[in-house]
């Protein structure tokens, strides 16, 4: 399937880049969503966070008190994760978006979710499959909080960048029992130099 060349293609870059990468992360201004973040998750509750990197949000969010959890497709990544949170080296499995392969055990099991930076990376027809998989990890009353670039790519890189379509995200996440109950737009926090802007959303799972 093409969507598999794609995925493929850019797990391989952030592997091949990850030691250059992860310093880089450590150093964005991501005070604005960590703000949104805290608004929208219940204090000490346990989250999971789909595409972590450097493991910059999952440090955040366990200096708040959550109970963190990591999943990410590149195993340098997830090495990494292991070495910074070595007492829950067991909370961190290398699988990706769109069919999670993680223990049974951890099905409707978080209050939150995050994928942060991530949604650009996914084909359009990926999108349905990869929402089915994410409301197969929540509790009732679960929140998701999504954030993705809405500026185009231009550079010449063997990452795949989608245009997003948030309407049909949204439309998508209702059909599995999200409801978006809040949003901000806000500039690139890794440099000035870059002007790209974000969405960063949050749903609801109201399923029971």
């Amino acid at each position: 399937m093409k969507y598999i060349k794609q995925l493929n293609s850019t797990i391989e870059y952030y592997d091949h880049r990850a030691d250059d990468l992860i310093p880089n992360y450590e150093t964005a201004d991501m005070s604005d969503l960590h703000t949104f973040l805290l608004s929208h998750q219940l204090p000490n509750s346990k989250v999971l966070d789909i595409g972590f990197g450097s493991g910059r949000d999952l440090s955040f969010l366990q200096d708040k008190g959550f109970e963190i959890w990591g999943i990410d497709p590149s195993q340098k990544f997830v090495d990494h994760a292991k070495e910074r949170f070595p007492t829950i080296s067991n909370h961190f499995f290398t699988t990706s978006l769109p069919h999670l392969d993680i223990p049974e055990e951890l099905l409707h099991a978080f209050d939150g979710v995050i994928v942060i930076a991530v949604w650009m990376h996914l084909p359009k027809s990926v999108y349905e499959d990869s929402i089915r998989s994410i409301c197969t990890l929540l509790k009732p009353k679960a929140k998701i909080i999504l954030s993705y670039s809405i500026t185009p790519r231009t550079e010449e890189t063997e990452r795949f960048f989608e245009d997003i379509d948030s309407n049909l995200v949204q439309d998508l996440f209702e059909k599995y029992g999200c409801t978006k109950i809040a949003a901000i737009e806000n500039k690139d926090g890794l440099s000035n130099d870059r002007d790209i802007t974000w969405i960063t959303e949050a749903y609801e799972y109201d399923k029971f």
